[in-house]
């Protein structure tokens, strides 16, 4: 009787053909990584988001607490009372997110638009130390993206959720 050495070919031909599924599963699941890695990054780095992100933050910090107490979400604007007595006020004027300072006397010391495109606005403070911010927006896509869309549909609804939460009260630099 003779020994068996080595393999058929049967038994090649099947071993190559599963490795061969499992390279191109794993090369579809890479693609799919890289472009929900690359869509991360994007809307992680959206300078304006980031912007505003911050100016509202500071807001909160440097703030004696909040005008009024929304349990629930509100299209009104958010109304943020400052320790000189003043007021910072977020408001959406004309699809643009608006920051307004107004001084203790009751003038208006600054007004500067600090986001355009704004689609919707919801704030909510759901504790006294928590401030929850809804922002709908618009973005311009790069260049890229823009080829394979119908003329007039270069921007995109984007949505961002922000929370701020104190952590020993209002007036620190705690948030």
């Amino acid at each position: 009787m003779k020994s068996q050495q080595g393999t058929t070919l049967v038994e090649l031909l099947v071993v190559l053909a599963l490795v061969g599924i499992m390279v191109i599963a794993s090369a579809q699941l890479i693609t799919h990584s890289i472009g929900l890695l690359g869509a991360t990054g994007r809307a992680v780095r959206n300078p304006v988001m980031v912007h505003v992100n911050e100016r509202v933050r500071r807001d909160l910090q440097e703030a004696a607490g909040l005008e009024a107490v929304e349990m629930i979400w509100s299209e009104d604007p958010l109304v943020i009372r400052t320790r000189t007595g003043g007021i910072v006020r977020y408001s959406v004027v004309e699809g643009s997110l608006v920051r307004e300072v107004v001084s203790a006397a009751g003038e208006t010391d600054d007004e500067r638009v600090v986001l355009r495109g704004v689609t919707s606005w919801w704030w909510r403070s759901t504790a006294p130390s928590v401030v929850d911010i809804n922002i709908g927006h618009l973005i311009h896509l790069p260049p890229e993206y823009q080829a394979s869309r119908v003329v007039g549909y270069e921007r995109e609804r984007r949505t961002e959720n922000l929370r701020f939460a104190t952590r020993g009260g209002w007036g620190g630099a705690q948030w």
